[in-house]
Parts: structure tokens; C-alpha cells; sequence
């Protein structure tokens, strides 16, 4: 009986051994296996939202690049700027000097010559006072009558009497393009017309002076200096009576003449 108790426990204990021996093997099993690598998805296609996002980022990297370069352009042509204006600023000043020191020259130029034309007016008018030639009789076109004495400027009154009072050369005296314009002269604006003195003249939009000069063969040439439209200018007047009633003005170098009358004092 105690040996039959013995073999089956010695079964039971080989039953245990080889239960725990397929659990062990069955663990390591499990143990050993490796999980599956992962599977990589492939590549997905870019669909438009893709597309567009990417050609606004260009676009976007390429206008901060412009921006950059017109940057760098500006900065570089402001500094070009900035040099140049340093190197010509001495020469700039001097313009600016030059262009100061011409414009006061001419203006004194030209206020002495109005006070030389001034001048020339009332040494005639002095002469005139000072005569003691008779005053001749006008042989002039009674119509060519100018406005009264009252209204008429300095030299205009000088001129219109140098004549009957026998001073100064034959060119002398108040000139219109015909005898109607006459009564105009100094009362509003007459194109044709010059009054001269000895040696002054004044016409529609210039005043000249020159040297007293005598007449041959009723024809004088004058060295003018004139002002016209406030500017300087020499001048080489000529002029021929072809009576003493008439008188024509030309310019040396310049084709046709002003052919005028003689305007007397009423």
C-alpha cells in the first residue's frame, strides 16, 4: 500500500514538473516575439490647399526680397545724393553770390540811366529857358496837335518845344505815326510815336540815351544805350528827315524804319 502511494506521487510530481516546464517555454515565447515594425504610410499627394499655402510663402519671401533690394537702392542714392551736394556746395554759393552781385549791377545800371535820361531832359528844358532865339511859327499839319501842356510828361513838353525855340539839332521834337495818334501821346498808350531830345528818346516800350550828335545831310547815326523790358542794350539808331516835318528810325542791322510826323503844342 506505502508503495503505491510512493508512485503516485512520483507521477504527480513529474505531472507538476512538465506543467511548469510548457508554462516557461510558452512565457519565453511570448517574451521573445518582437512587435510588428509600423507600417509607413506612403506619401500623401499635396492637394490644392497645400499648393497654394507654399506659392504664398514664395511670393512672400520673394517681395521682402524686392523690398530689401529698393531698401539698399534708396539708401545708396540718398548717401550718392547727399555727397554730391556736399562736393558742389562751395561752387552752388558762389553761383548764388554771382547771381546776386549781376542782378545789383544791372539794377544800378539801370536807375542810372533813368537818372541820365532825367538829366538830358532838363538840361534841355534848361536851354530852352535860357534862350533867346524868337520862337518860329509851327509849319507842322495844324491836325497833328498834341494834348495840353498840362498833360504831358517832362521830356514830351521839353522836346515839343526845343523846336520853335531853336535849340538843339533838327531830330529834335515829338513824333507820332500820323497826326491823329498825335493827340494821344502821354494820354494813353500810342505804339508809334518817339519823343527826343537832344539826347534822350523815348519810345512806346524803350527810353535810350546817347551823345547830342549833329546832323549831315538830314541823316544821324546814335550810340544808344537803351532799356527795354528792363533790360540793357546797346543800340546804333539811325535816323533821316526827309523834311523837317518827318522824320524815319531805323536800326542798324534790322530791315524797315518807323516813318513819323512832327507833333507840335496846341
Amino acid at each position: 500500500m506505502k508503495t503505491r502511494n510512493e508512485g503516485l506521487l512520483l507521477l504527480a510530481g513529474i505531472s507538476l514538473l512538465t506543467l511548469a516546464a510548457c508554462g516557461e517555454e510558452q512565457e519565453t515565447v511570448v517574451q521573445s516575439q518582437e512587435p510588428p515594425a509600423a507600417v509607413e504610410a506612403p506619401n500623401a499627394v499635396p492637394g490644392e490647399d497645400d499648393r497654394s499655402e507654399d506659392a504664398m510663402r514664395r511670393i512672400g519671401q520673394g517681395a521682402d526680397a524686392i523690398l530689401q533690394g529698393a531698401e539698399e537702392l534708396t539708401r545708396d542714392a540718398r548717401e550718392r545724393a547727399e555727397r554730391l551736394l556736399e562736393d558742389s556746395g562751395p561752387a552752388l554759393e558762389r553761383a548764388g553770390e554771382l547771381a546776386r552781385e549781376i542782378g545789383a549791377s544791372l539794377d544800378q545800371i539801370t536807375r542810372q540811366a533813368l537818372r541820365d535820361f532825367e538829366t538830358g531832359v532838363a538840361l534841355l528844358q534848361q536851354r530852352i529857358d535860357e534862350s533867346t532865339a524868337d520862337i518860329e511859327p509851327e509849319t507842322g499839319d495844324p491836325q497833328a496837335e498834341l494834348p495840353p501842356l498840362d498833360r504831358l510828361r517832362a521830356d514830351t513838353r521839353a522836346a515839343a518845344q526845343a523846336g520853335p525855340a531853336g535849340v538843339g539839332p533838327d531830330y529834335v521834337g515829338v513824333w507820332a505815326g500820323d497826326t491823329s495818334s498825335c493827340g494821344r501821346i502821354d494820354v494813353e498808350a500810342v505804339e508809334m510815336m518817339a519823343v527826343i531830345t537832344p539826347t534822350t528818346m523815348r519810345r512806346h516800350e524803350n527810353v535810350c540815351n546817347f551823345a547830342e550828335a549833329s546832323m549831315t545831310d538830314r541823316t544821324a547815326t546814335l550810340a544808344a544805350s537803351c532799356i527795354a523790358e528792363g533790360e540793357m542794350e546797346d543800340r546804333q539808331i539811325i535816323l533821316d528827315m526827309p523834311d523837317e516835318n518827318t522824320i524815319e528810325i531805323g536800326q542798324a542791322g534790322m530791315d524797315g524804319t518807323a516813318r513819323l510826323v512832327r507833333c507840335h503844342l496846341p
